[in-house]
């Protein structure tokens, strides 16, 4: 889909004999990109892939989406993360920014980076942008399975992530969320982002 080889709507017949699979195989397929809203069943038969994914501007359109609501989570009132939280974050980034990440395939470090970002949302209190950030989230790996930036980029990103912490410690909200937005207007490292 992202390579524009399958059009929009496709049938399961049409996907069994491009792929060589079997019904069975096919069916646990899409029922997990359905499960990650990639996909939906249309009406009848056959099968309609999300305009979120079928979009080449899906992923600006995604981060675009981020950089408003995970500012905006840390600006709420009452935002607030526990002590172990920050700790279990920090300990975390600085083991990968330590070089944990040169042993760490795509799919790890994307959700280290999303595990990242889902938690700083959740200090906000409300489950209305965890849940978004995660829908966006589940959209956004299909991008950053497709590509890989520099580990250059990488640590700087990282080092972004400790350094937030550290404003969020002290309770610098104001300034988190403006660090947070700047964060997110870098140049997409996937997955740490």
């Amino acid at each position: 889909m992202l390579a524009s080889r399958l059009a929009l709507d496709v049938t399961e017949a049409e996907l069994m004999r491009r792929y060589d699979l079997s019904r069975a195989e096919l069916q646990r397929l899409l029922d997990r990109i359905a499960a990650e809203g990639w996909i939906a069943r249309l009406p009848g038969y056959g099968w309609r892939f999300a305009a979120t994914v079928s979009s080449p501007a899906a992923q600006a359109q995604a981060m675009a989406f981020r950089v408003v609501i995970e500012p905006a989570a840390i600006a709420q009132p009452g935002y607030w993360l526990t002590q172990e939280v920050i700790v279990r974050l920090r300990e975390r980034q600085q083991r990968v920014l330590d070089g944990e990440f040169e042993k760490m395939t795509i799919g790890e470090i994307y959700h280290s980076g999303c595990e990242f970002h889902e938690e700083i949302i959740r200090g906000a209190g409300n489950p209305f942008f965890v849940e978004a950030l995660k829908r966006v989230n589940s959209i956004r790996r299909l991008f950053a399975y497709r590509s890989f930036t520099d580990r250059d980029g990488m640590r700087r990103h990282i080092s972004e992530h400790l350094r937030l912490l550290e404003i969020l410690e002290v309770r610098r909200y104001a300034e988190a969320a403006k660090l947070m937005a700047k964060h997110l207007q870098r140049p997409l490292v996937l997955g740490l982002s």
